[in-house]
């Protein structure tokens, strides 16, 4: 396209250097008419400088019968020439705003598509800074252990309890947890919830790209616990509909399987498109 752009201005540029030529030669031959018809006069009539005012008259009267509608014709053609030259500098000026437009458009979208990437790394860090601090201080457990203990913990509770099998009862139940452990695990969900929606709402970006990043960042024992938050009234509203939209729980592994009836809860977009055979 930018090729095209430039060949097309190569000839227009090309075609008004004619056109000045073009009125330069017109104005050489307005030059040599006139020459021409003066000399013919005196070749024909010649003799001394005349001191008769009728002769001058007369001569007039030639020189105005003859180059008068000869420079108009060359006053015409060369309106009509400077006019072509005026039309073609016009759409030079009209392509060079549109260049400049497309560029600065162009510039536009790089410096989005660099604020975006600065903001998305950087709230990345601070997620990964966030689950780094965290501790679990009677187990001894620091980082992304603490997910495993939280995951135990919880899984614990509902299986005793008899609130793995059914979404009514896993409801109150996940409440409790979440209520207890809120200080670890309120800023961590909503972190990672704030970061897919910051890929949501960019346009002209692969969103798949940087979920799948996000996705890349997440430990088995914390897809497991997005899972059982994005059931409850904690994700089930906001963060529930992004984690099916982008696939987040694709790579959540069919381990300690949890009943078909919090399964299907989900569409099976979040696992990919198909939910896992073994969990069905």
């Amino acid at each position: 396209m930018h090729y095209a752009e430039t060949d097309t201005s190569d000839a227009e540029l090309a075609e008004a250097t004619k056109h000045v030529s073009r009125l330069t030669t017109l104005a050489y031959i307005g030059i040599a008419v006139s020459v021409f018809f003066v000399v013919a006069y005196i070749w024909q009539f010649g003799g001394p400088l005349a001191n008769d005012q009728d002769k001058w008259a007369q001569f007039g009267d030639y020189v105005g019968g003859l180059l008068n509608p000869t420079f108009s014709l060359l006053a015409l053609l060369a309106l009509l020439a400077t006019l072509g030259l005026q039309i073609r500098e016009l759409r030079l000026s009209v392509k060079e705003l549109r260049n400049s437009a497309e560029a600065l458009t162009k510039q536009n979208e790089t410096l989005r598509q660099q604020t975006f990437e600065g903001t998305f790394f950087q709230s990345l860090r601070l997620h990964n800074d966030i689950v780094a601090s965290m501790e679990v201080i009677k187990r001894s457990l620091k980082g992304r252990a603490c997910f495993q203990h939280y995951l135990d913990e919880l899984e614990g509770r509902l299986i005793n309890n008899d609130a793995i099998e059914k979404y009514e009862v896993f409801i109150p139940f996940y409440g409790i947890f979440f209520r207890e452990n809120q200080a670890a695990l309120g800023h961590y969900f909503r972190l990672l919830y704030n970061i897919v929606k910051l890929v949501k709402r960019t346009d002209n970006i692969d969103q798949r790209f940087y979920t799948n990043l996000i996705r890349a960042q997440l430990s088995s024992a914390e897809l497991k616990l997005i899972f059982y938050n994005c059931l409850s009234e904690f994700g089930s509203e906001k963060f529930k509909p992004l984690v099916e939209e982008f696939a987040l729980l694709k790579t959540l592994p069919d381990t300690a399987i949890p009943a078909d009836d919090l399964l299907h809860q989900y569409s099976a977009a979040a696992f990919g498109g198909q939910y896992p055979e073994s969990w069905l």
